[in-house]
């Protein structure tokens, strides 16, 4: 057979025709038992999945999986960023049809994923929607399984806006018109975004604008995704960026807020993550990436953590009760995409059960939280009277799911399901006894159903009220009246059962989303308080201190630590504590030097997570502070190449540079580390001179730290707000001891060969640096005696020569207007070399 022979036949043109409507998805074609995909989606999944590659008839590429493991295949799939298309067979409505019909009952995307196994419980699963109107594009985040709407609008110019606010959430999809393709911002090369295209159906009318677009939209999505089943979201909220602390893309990487490329515990979620619920989980993640401008705010969530510290044993009775609720945002989702399993039942039932217990404790310490509204209270009575008490199925008819006494009905089902087996024993013990016929069984089997059977030797004595069904070469098969109705009650259970259990079933669930919003409404006070016991825990372990709110822009804190890094020091260190003041009208910013190694990175990332737990609302590792609530946090610290788009470090750094540059406020906080290193020493030690010249010429001016190996910008403290900060060292007989201690003034020197050596470089490459660079210190100093010379140089030239040439005069000129501690060494330098080449003109 030809290969499009084997492609003309029923079953592949059913497949070809999915295939034309889905084609940038794998398709799960059921056949029997298995999922088989073929083509180029075989060629995907095989390698993809670690499955068997096989041929159809010998020439179409050919994998399948068993459809009871469907689920880990899938998400394997997603994870590899792939949509599935599930394709059932369903019976055709013609009787002569030859094969079975196929038909897509789901389509299987990262960002419209509902089951439990697929996704995350800390991190929210984000749908995102790109909409451009004219000038204006329109941002929507969207959590199908926790009803969370939120959307954004920015210039078509933001993209540097646009990018952040997407990296920040980190969709899993995002949904555009093929006409705003082009203005989709370039994301992160590490960052695994599905991009999917709108189909025509999708496309709003004329008349929607805004926010009626992408509620649109994501309606049409998710109708052609879940074919048969709606789904409902929160009142799309639109985000006042002003409402949070703006942190991007870069700052949440180098910052290691919730990630972390070795280990994910070491971030600052995992040293906060004491969280008893999911939904708690995904709070505090929220929280982290979203810290408040609002000092009430603020102030309200210390309010809550002090009452939970004086109500210790309260708080524990709490998270008791805590563990024992079920995820009900994700319940909820699995109950609207028909997933939903009678087990959910249970867990909703002990939920609200323990949410009015949690309600009572909470009371008796005057913690803030809501009560049960009438409409849950209700729910749970409904579940109390109708639902079996103890564990229920994961699918209906696998144990019992009515409560006994609910209905009658059903009782009696259960019952013939129950005592069937014995009524039938019985029945055969009590005829074989009356009868005599040692040879008289009850049988079964699907044709006749239950029957008697009697040897042929003693069938010419059956009872009277047997009637024949069938002879056998062996013997003759009865039954009887009561063995029919007994049959009937047996054979009738499942189907009763069945019904009677569906149908509850379905009304609960009917229900329960009746109350959809009082359940996000308890979830989220559940998740709140799970976000606030969680800080306790990290205060009460950590020993952490409430900090203060100032108006004036002053940050100061007195003693601070790294949570992260303290937490995680090896046995027996101790985390050295730091202070910082910084003044926007004064001292704002600090140029800190000190040894590579000697935790200028991390005293700076300190200083930025100090500042984002006191916009959490959380108590600090510190002693004492008083801090500003800023409006943004920049840090530029390490760098990469983005080889990609042809860019390099250096490249990649000044971007970065100059987004910040363009983007701070006098209300920011700023992260410089080693900017300028990528180029050459003259090139980048003028840059981050100029850099500093800028952000100090601004009044008030942005809180800022920058570290740098560059020395020679510690001259620039004389500066209008500029201030000297170091890292102290301890030297003795060629080992440095490096001390932590952040200190005002200059460092000393960079130790960089020492710190080489220590990294295991060769001795004789670190004994030659050492001598190069005793040569180069020497030319510096040389260079440093000169400094005055060119000065005194040039008022004798003024003093006693009649008439200058022009250069001569812009020597001079450049001279008098700057003080001789001003003068940068590289231009004094240069001053040098003109005023040498000039003199020796004139000779």
């Amino acid at each position: 057979m030809s290969e499009d022979d084997a492609l003309n036949t029923p079953v592949m043109r059913q497949f070809a025709e999915v295939k034309t409507q889905h084609p940038d998805s794998i398709v799960f074609f059921r056949m029997g038992d298995f999922y088989e995909m073929f083509q180029d989606d075989a060629k995907d999944a095989s390698l993809l999945l670690d499955i068997t590659l096989t041929k159809r008839q010998n020439q179409i590429p050919m994998a399948g999986i068993p459809y009871h493991a469907a689920e880990g295949y899938i998400a394997r799939l997603l994870s590899a960023g792939r949509k599935v298309v599930v394709c059932e067979q369903v019976k055709s409505d013609d009787p002569k049809a030859k094969i079975m019909l196929r038909e897509v009952v789901r389509i299987i995307t990262p960002g419209t994923v509902v089951e439990d196994h697929l996704l995350s419980g800390y991190q929210n699963n984000y749908l995102s929607v790109f909409w451009q109107e004219k000038n204006t594009v329109y941002l929507a985040f969207a959590d199908v399984t926790t009803a969370e709407l939120v959307y954004f609008y920015y210039t078509a110019t933001e993209k540097e806006k646009i990018k952040d606010t997407i990296e920040r959430f980190s969709p899993k999809e995002l949904l555009y018109a093929e006409t705003s393709k082009q203005s989709i911002p370039e994301l992160g090369r590490d960052r695994q975004l599905i991009l999917t295209p709108l189909l025509p159906e999708f496309l709003p009318s004329d008349k929607q604008t805004g926010a009626q677009v992408l509620v649109h939209v994501l309606d049409c999505y998710l109708k052609y995704n879940y074919r048969q089943h709606n789904f409902s979201f929160k009142s799309p909220r639109l985000i006042d960026e002003s409402e949070f602390l703006g942190l991007d893309e870069r700052t949440i990487s180098h910052l290691e807020l919730v990630e972390n490329e070795n280990n994910k515990n070491h971030t600052l979620f995992g040293i906060l993550n004491r969280c008893t619920t999911p939904s708690g989980k995904r709070y505090l993640r929220q929280r982290i990436l979203f810290p408040t401008r609002n000092p009430e705010m603020i102030r309200s969530h210390w309010d809550k953590i002090e009452i939970l510290i004086s109500g210790k044993k309260e708080r524990i009775q709490v998270q008791t009760k805590l563990s024992e609720m079920i995820d009900m945002e994700r319940v909820l989702a699995r109950f609207r995409g028909g997933k939903a399993s009678p087990r959910d039942m249970n867990g909703i039932q002990k939920t609200i059960s323990a949410y009015g217990s949690v309600k009572e404790t909470l009371d008796t310490i005057a913690f803030p939280f809501a009560d049960l509204s009438k409409e849950l209270v209700l729910f749970g009575t409904l579940l109390e009277e109708r639902v079996f008490p103890g564990e229920l199925p994961v699918f209906l008819g696998n144990s019992p799911f009515i409560k006994a006494g609910y209905s009658k009905e059903y009782d009696l089902a259960t019952l013939a399901k129950e005592k069937g087996k014995d009524w039938i024993l019985e029945l055969e013990e009590r005829e074989k006894k009356e009868s005599g016929l040692s040879s008289l069984k009850i049988r079964y089997n699907k044709i006749l159903g239950y029957f008697f059977e009697i040897s042929r030797m003693q069938a010419k004595d059956a009872p009277d009220h047997f009637v024949k069904k069938q002879t056998l070469v062996t013997g003759e098969r009865f039954t009887s009246p009561e063995l029919e109705e007994k049959e009937r009650s047996i054979l009738e259970a499942d189907e009763i059962t069945e019904r009677i259990e569906k149908e509850e079933f379905d009304f609960l669930i009917a229900e329960a989303l009746k109350s959809f919003p009082n359940f996000l409404q308890m979830a989220t006070e559940v998740a709140s308080l799970d976000y606030h016991i969680s800080l306790t825990q990290c205060k009460e372990e950590y020993q952490w201190i409430r900090p203060e709110i100032r108006e004036d822009g002053k940050m100061i804190l007195t003693d601070a630590r790294h949570p992260v890094v303290e937490a995680f020091l090896p046995l027996g260190d101790r985390f050295v504590p730091n202070s910082l003041d910084l003044d926007p009208k004064e001292d704002s910013i600090a140029i800190l030097t000190g040894p590579n190694m000697a935790g200028k990175s991390t005293y700076m990332r300190q200083v930025a997570i100090n500042q984002i737990l006191f916009q959490m609302g959380s108590y600090l590792p510190i002693k004492s502070a008083s801090l500003p609530i800023v409006d943004r946090i920049f840090t530029r610290i390490g760098s990469g190449d983005n080889l990609t788009t042809g860019e390099s470090t250096f490249f990649v750094e000044m971007k970065e540079t100059a987004y910040i540059l363009s983007q701070f406020t006098e209300n920011s906080l700023i992260l410089f580390d080693e900017v300028g290193r990528g180029t050459s020493t003259y090139d980048g030690l003028s840059i981050a001179w100029a850099i500093i010249e800028f952000l100090s010429g601004n009044f008030p001016r942005p809180k800022t730290i920058f570290a740098t190996h560059y020395h020679e910008l510690t001259e620039l403290e004389k500066g209008k707000g500029i201030f000297n900060l170091y890292l102290d060292t301890f030297e003795k007989e060629g080992e440095v001891l490096f001390l932590k201690k952040v200190k005002k003034g200059k460092s000393k020197q960079s130790f960089g060969i020492y710190v080489a050596k220590l990294a295991g470089l060769p001795k004789e490459v670190t004994e030659r640096a050492s001598n190069i660079l005793l040569g180069l210190e020497s030319k510096k100093r040389e260079i440093k005696v000169r400094k005055e010379e060119p000065l005194l140089f040039g008022n004798l030239l003024e003093s006693t020569l009649p008439g200058k040439s022009v250069s001569e005069e812009r020597i001079l000129k450049k001279l008098k207007n700057l003080s001789i501690n001003s003068i940068p060494p590289i231009e004094a330098l240069q001053i040098l070399e003109e005023l040498s080449r000039w003199s020796k003109e004139k000779e």
